[in-house]
């Protein structure tokens, strides 16, 4: 009868000693926002999905690492958005080069050593794609009914050397966005 009854008892005791070691150490709370009014977006006048086209460039003016051509505007056209706030694009690391924070030559038969740059059209500083470091975000401009606004994000995309000089080829990538309200 002693060796029934000690078996539970041990068990019951060893189960309150392993929650203790599983004693919580503090608490993360996740907040978001979910916006009933999301903006329309034209980009360089087209839709939200469109192609952008870099010119055509010399090997010679990518010879070294770093070297940039080409740059071409993107520009972001929000309408119908909140009249206050303040939103920017955040781009997900689809494409891109962790080590660089570039989008990478997905080109079949594609340029070597190249991969496409995107920069901040508001002061020309690069943007990390891995991180979204050097992004900047723009207030709405209410367009006078109190309740819709507008915005205009500026980027660019050029080609840079990376690893050395570039080969000839075909360069072709995708930016992937998502409008992100602040």
């Amino acid at each position: 009868m002693k060796k029934v009854l000690t078996m539970p008892v041990l068990l019951a005791a060893s189960l309150f000693t392993a929650s203790s070691a599983f004693a919580a150490d503090g608490t993360i709370t996740i907040q978001g926002q979910v916006t009933d009014s999301a903006c329309q977006i034209a980009v360089n006048g087209g839709d939200a999905d469109t192609n952008v086209v870099l010119p055509t460039v010399s090997t010679s003016s990518l010879t070294s690492d770093g070297a940039v051509a080409g740059a071409t505007p993107i520009v972001m056209s929000l309408t119908g958005c909140p009249s206050t706030g303040h939103v920017r694009a955040y781009f997900e690391p689809q494409n891109v080069d962790v080590s660089t924070g570039y989008l990478v030559n997905n080109a079949k038969s594609g340029a070597d050593n190249v991969q496409v740059q995107i920069i901040n059209g508001f002061d020309g500083k690069p943007i990390n794609l891995a991180t979204n470091e050097g992004n900047n975000s723009v207030n709405f401009v209410d367009d006078g009914s109190g309740t819709t606004g507008s915005a205009t994000l500026n980027y660019a995309a050029q080609y840079i050397a990376v690893n050395g000089a570039a080969s000839s080829g075909g360069v072709e990538t995708a930016l992937v966005y998502t409008l992100d309200y602040l």
